[in-house]
Parts: C-alpha cells; sequence; structure tokens
C-alpha cells in the first residue's frame, strides 16, 4: 500500500457518522484502499466520493465492502466515471447489503445495462429507499425495467431519473407503475424526452402520493431517434406534431378567455377608484372648514396658557422661598438625625457581637444534643437488638438448624415479594418466623453453585463464633439436600450502599451518622482480628453493599463467605492465596497482584469505605487520586456529599481529619496503614 493509499485506508477507517471527499482527485488505485478501510468501519454512516476518478473497478472495489459493512446508510458516487460494469456490481452488493437506505450515481455512463441491473436488485432489495439515477444515457429498456421493479418494491420512495433519454414509451410504463405503487412520494423525469402523450399519462393514473416533476423536456434529433431505436431494436415512439399544435391552439384559446375576464374585471375596479376619489375631494372640503375653526379655539387657548404660566412664575418664586426655608430646618434636622444614628449604629454592633456569641452557644449546643440522642438511639437499638436476638442466638453452643419447609412457609415459597435482593451466591428474602414476631433476613444460596456451597459453610462456621454488637447475628441455618439458607437479624435500613445511593428515595445519612457508621465497622473489624488470641481472621470482603444497618443506623458488618483464618500472624506476617476472590475496587495491590493477606488488608477496604461516606462516590482507584489530590489542593470539602454534607467550621476539622485517615488506610503498602485498633482510638476516642 502506497503513502497516499495508506492517508485514504486511515481516514476512512476512523472516521465516524459523516465523512465529505468531494472533488479529492481520488482514483481508481486510492479507491481500493477506501474499500478496504469500509470493511473494517463500524461507525461511518454516510461517505460523500462525488467528483472523482473512481471508474468501474473502484466501483466494484466498493461494492465488495458494501457486501461485508453494516453501518453505512448513505453512499454518494456522482459524477465519479462509472459505467455499465462498476453499475452492474454495485446492484449486485445491494442484493445481499442490509443497512444501505439511499445511493446516488448521478452524472456517470451506466447506461440501459447497468439500469437493468439495478432493477433485478430493487425485486429482492429491503432497506433502499432513495435511488438517484439521473444523467446517466438511460433510455426505453432501463426506464421499463426499474418499472417493472417499483411494482414490486414497496419500500423505495425517492427516484430520480432525470436528464436521461426517457421517451413516452418509458413514461407509459412508469404510469403503470403509479397505479398500482402507493410508497413512491417523489419521482424526478424532468429534462427527458417525454412528449405530450407520455405526460397526459402519467397525468391520469390517478395517484395524488407521489410528487411528479417532468418539467424541461427536450425534443430528441431524428438521428438519436434512430440510434435510440436501432439500439433497444424497438420503432420510434409515435409522436403527432398535428394533435399536439391542435391542444397548445385549444389551450391558447382558453388563456385569451381568460385575459379578456380579467379586462373587464379591471374595468369595474377603475369604476370603483373613480367614485372614491369623489367621496374623499367632499372629505377634503370638509376637514379645511374643520381645520379653521380649530385654529381659532388654538388661538383662545393659547391666552388662557399665557395666563397660566404668568401665575406659576408667581407660584414658583413662593415656593422658591419656602424652599429655602424648609432646607434650613432639614440641615438642623439631618445634623440631629446623624447623631442618633451615630449612637444606634454603636448599640446594633454591640448587640451584633453578642448575637455571634449567643448563636455560637446555640450551635454548640445543639451538635451536643444531637450528637448525645444519637447516642442513646444507638445504646437503645443495641439493647433492643440484643433482647430480639438472644432467644434464637447462643454462642456457647451451634447454631440452631431449623426444617427448611419452616423457611418455605415464612417466605411463601420464597416468592418475588419477599425478595430484599440478590448476591453473588444467592437471595436474600425478608420473613418473620412462627413463635416470637422476629423479623428476619434469609439467604438462599443458590442449589447450583458449589461456590455457593463452600460459602455457606464458611459463614456459617465464621458467624457461630462471633457476638458482637457490629457484626451481623446469625440466628438459625437450614441445610437439605442442595438447599441451603442462613437466617440473619433483620437490618430494615439496608445498606451502607443503598443509604448513599439514596435508594427508594430515602434521605441522605447525616454527617453524625456517617461517623458512627465509620466507628462501628472500626469495632467491629477490631472484634473480628482480635476475638481469638492464637489466630488472626481476614474478612476479604469488606465493602458498603456488606455494611448494614439496623433501624437506628447502627452499623453491621456481614457477609463473612470469604473469611480466612492465619494461625500466630503479626504485624509483618501473610498468608498467601492463589484464590483472589472478593471486590477489586476494594483489594490492595498485594492481595490483588500476589494473593498477600495480612491484617492490613481490610483495612485498605476500610479506607475506601471512609472515602464513599464522605463523598458517596463509587469505590475504585479514581476515588482515591481524585481525593488524594483535592486533599493536596485543600479542595476536598469540594468532594463532599452536597446531598447532606454542608459541615458546620466546628465539623470541618472533622472531616479533613477523616479524609486524613482515609488516605492512610488506602496507602500501598501495608507497613504504612493504621491497624484497626488505632482507627478506633481516632475515631471514638
Amino acid at each position: 500500500m502506497s503513502e497516499n493509499q495508506r492517508k485514504w485506508y486511515d481516514k476512512v477507517k476512523h472516521a465516524s457518522r459523516t465523512l465529505e471527499l468531494i472533488q479529492q482527485n481520488i482514483r481508481e488505485d486510492d479507491v481500493q484502499a477506501i474499500a478496504e478501510a469500509l470493511k473494517v468501519n463500524t461507525s461511518l454512516k454516510a461517505l460523500d466520493l462525488r467528483v472523482n476518478q473512481i471508474g468501474d473497478a473502484g466501483a466494484q472495489a466498493i461494492a465488495e465492502a458494501l457486501k461485508v459493512n453494516t453501518t453505512l446508510t448513505h453512499l454518494y458516487l456522482d459524477e465519479c466515471h462509472i459505467g455499465v460494469v462498476g453499475a452492474q456490481a454495485i446492484a449486485e452488493a445491494l442484493k445481499v447489503n442490509t443497512v444501505l437506505t439511499e445511493i446516488y450515481l448521478r452524472d456517470n455512463q451506466i447506461g440501459d445495462a447497468g439500469a437493468q441491473a439495478i432493477a433485478e436488485t430493487l425485486k429482492v432489495n429491503t432497506i433502499l429507499t432513495a435511488l438517484a439515477l439521473g444523467k446517466n444515457h438511460i433510455s426505453v429498456a432501463g426506464a421499463q425495467a426499474i418499472a417493472e421493479a417499483l411494482k414490486v418494491n414497496r419500500l423505495v420512495n425517492h427516484v430520480r431519473l432525470n436528464d436521461n433519454q426517457i421517451g413516452d414509451a418509458g413514461a407509459l410504463a412508469i404510469a403503470e407503475v403509479l397505479k398500482v405503487n402507493k410508497k413512491l412520494r417523489y419521482l424526478s423525469l424532468s429534462n427527458n424526452f417525454i412528449t405530450i402523450v407520455g405526460i397526459n399519462a402519467l397525468w391520469q393514473t390517478g395517484n395524488t402520493i407521489c410528487k411528479l416533476d417532468f418539467s424541461g423536456q427536450r425534443v430528441p434529433s431524428p438521428a438519436m431517434l434512430a440510434a435510440r431505436a436501432a439500439a433497444n431494436d424497438q420503432p420510434q415512439p409515435s409522436v403527432n406534431p398535428a394533435s399536439e399544435i391542435q391542444q397548445l391552439r385549444s389551450e391558447l384559446a382558453s388563456k385569451q378567455q381568460e385575459l379578456t375576464t380579467k379586462n373587464q374585471e379591471l374595468a369595474s375596479k377603475a369604476q370603483e377608484l373613480a367614485a372614491k376619489d369623489d367621496e374623499l375631494a367632499a372629505l377634503d372640503q370638509e376637514l379645511a372648514a374643520n381645520d379653521q375653526q380649530l385654529r381659532s379655539k388654538l388661538a383662545a387657548k393659547n391666552n388662557e396658557l399665557h395666563q397660566l404660566r404668568s401665575n406659576l412664575a408667581h407660584k414658583k418664586q413662593e415656593l422658591a422661598n419656602k424652599t429655602q426655608e424648609l432646607a434650613t430646618k432639614s440641615r438642623d434636622k439631618r445634623r440631629e438625625l446623624q447623631k442618633l444614628r451615630s449612637d444606634l449604629a454603636a448599640k446594633e454592633q454591640s448587640l451584633a457581637i453578642k448575637d455571634q456569641a449567643l448563636a455560637a452557644r446555640d450551635q454548640e449546643l445543639a451538635t451536643k444534643d444531637l450528637e448525645l440522642k444519637s447516642a442513646l438511639d444507638r445504646i437503645d437499638a443495641l439493647e433492643s437488638a440484643q433482647h430480639a436476638v438472644e432467644p434464637f442466638s447462643n454462642f456457647d453452643k451451634p447454631i440452631p438448624q431449623v426444617p427448611l419447609a419452616t423457611l418455605v412457609a415464612a417466605t411463601n415459597n420464597f416468592a418475588a415479594d419477599s425478595l430484599l435482593g440478590k448476591g453473588a451466591f444467592g437471595c436474600v428474602y425478608g420473613a418473620n418466623l412462627p413463635g416470637p414476631s422476629v423479623a428476619v433476613a434469609i439467604k438462599k444460596l443458590s442449589a447450583e453453585s458449589k461456590q455457593g456451597a463452600a460459602e455457606f459453610k464458611a459463614e456459617l462456621a465464621s458467624l457461630s463464633k462471633f457476638r458482637h454488637a457490629n457484626i451481623i447475628a446469625i440466628l438459625s441455618y437450614a441445610e437439605e439436600g442442595d438447599e441451603r439458607c442462613l437466617v440473619y437479624e433483620f437490618m430494615p435500613n439496608g445498606s451502607v450502599r443503598d443509604r448513599l445511593d439514596r435508594k427508594s428515595n430515602t434521605p441522605p445519612l447525616t454527617w453524625s451518622q456517617r461517623h458512627g457508621i465509620a466507628a462501628d465497622v472500626a469495632r467491629g473489624m477490631h472484634y473480628v482480628q482480635t476475638a481469638f488470641p492464637d489466630h488472626a481472621l481476614f474478612h476479604l470482603d469488606l465493602k458498603t453493599d456488606n455494611v448494614l444497618l439496623d433501624a437506628y443506623f447502627n452499623a453491621k458488618v456481614s457477609d463473612f463467605g470469604l473469611v480466612r483464618a492465619a494461625q500466630h500472624l503479626d504485624d509483618k506476617s501473610y498468608l498467601r492465596t492463589q484464590n483472589v476472590q472478593g471486590t477489586v475496587a476494594y483489594m490492595c495491590p498485594d492481595f490483588l497482584d500476589e494473593g498477600r493477606m495480612t491484617i492490613k488488608t481490610d483495612v485498605y477496604a476500610f479506607g475506601m469505605i471512609l472515602l464513599e461516606l464522605l463523598t458517596a462516590v463509587k469505590p475504585g482507584n479514581r476515588l482515591k487520586t481524585d481525593s488524594r489530590k483535592a486533599l493536596k489542593s485543600q479542595k476536598f470539602l469540594d468532594m463532599l456529599d452536597s446531598a447532606a454534607l454542608k459541615p458546620t467550621e466546628a465539623e470541618r476539622q472533622s472531616v479533613s481529619e477523616l479524609v486524613v485517615l482515609a488516605l492512610e488506610c488506602l496507602e500501598d503498602a501495608a507497613d504504612d496503614r493504621p491497624s484497626f485498633g488505632q482507627l478506633i482510638a481516632t475515631l471514638d476516642p
């Protein structure tokens, strides 16, 4: 491929929507490259190659491209030196092309043979709506072929056959089409050789839908008629000059009659204008008399106005004297008023200072009240939850197994109206178990998932060991054959991610609630890592979707299906796995890339949760990078969740500290991240 061909190939390959290459001196060898690019382009809709030297070889290359291209809808090939061979190739391509709706081949040399090939295509093509074949040396045979095709085709609505050599025989064939085809909206036959015979036939079809254009018809020379007749092996069209002259004379007589009628109408209008002139003359005389009368009245009014002006001047002088007197009194009053205003401003400034001090004190008291109320609510909620869970949970014994039928009945056979959500390994349903009415959440694991079975055993084993206010409580389980269910305490406020997304139009979380959630998660995870002195536990799927909220927005960590244990693991040790599972956005680099687990692995995920609580933005490296930049430029307040977080001056310091803490948790090196114990000391001192 030459350098020039490479240029055209790249230009077409990367083009989208519309590409105009009009009059670019494109030759046949260049078109080969353009055609190859069309085969791989998936976004170009319209290609304009008008006024180039494409020729038959170029048209054949484009035809091959049309057989595989699935996006091009408009193709312009006007004035491109395309002959019969090129037209036939394009016609064959249009039999299999399923997207091209408009093709323009005006001012080429396709002749009757090319038109006949395109006509055969129209009989099977179900996409094309517009076809332009003007100025292509098409005569009777080509017109008749297209007419026959349009009797079958019911999609083409726009056809141009202007500036060809179509005579009355072709017009008569097209007239037959107009009698049956009701989809054609526009047909141009201008500048052909159609006489009054063909024109009358077109008018008399009764078709009111199609707009016809047969203006500018030409008269073929005898030599041209003879050549056409010889080429098509058919007699010359019958033309009756005497009949046509007689018809023209009849039309002329009709026009003369119309002119006489118009002249009579103009004479009548002239008489009406003369009468109007007489009326205007009488009105002029009446206006002159009225003008004289008005002038007399105006003179009298002028005298009266002169007297009034004299009186007004006298009054103005009196007013000036009074104004001077009032100005003197006003100056004295202004001095007195200025002194009063100065005294008042001093008192207002003093009051404003006191008001500011009171407002600051009120704000401080309101904040303390909210914190106290939130703490009391959380205590009440934890006590209530403890009382609700205790009848079902005995952490000194194995978790009780219940019949699967009990859970089937409670969920109405796991009906859709009981569904709370779906996860990777199954669905979660809401229900009330028989006996003391306690709302529960039932996780039904997929029977077909082996990984779901492993997760079921891991979560059952993990939660049976935990008893903490910030860890979701498991109440019972069911297992019969491949059917497995876990029964948890019900968390009416859903997940933290749902609340950040304001799912179901719930109100946004307050700053106090978000700070409390962060502290709850840190306490829960600290318990997970320190509950057993002889080994450490890794959650490995800590995220806002797995942090649930009770009725008072106390947070509890859930979903321990991926939990791992490691014996005697200190701050510097790690455990390696080949089976990395979890959510990528929350994975630290050493776990994601190398499968290394440390007691700081879950701390990284916690840092991402902190940024979500602050911004409500979805987790990921983009959020971490943007947060670092915003903190560095001291613009992090612009990233806060605008739906709820408008921190006071007192809260801004707390927000900044939480941002710094989040980014420390998101350090790439595990040694640089704080522990959950250190996080609790910062979040809940």
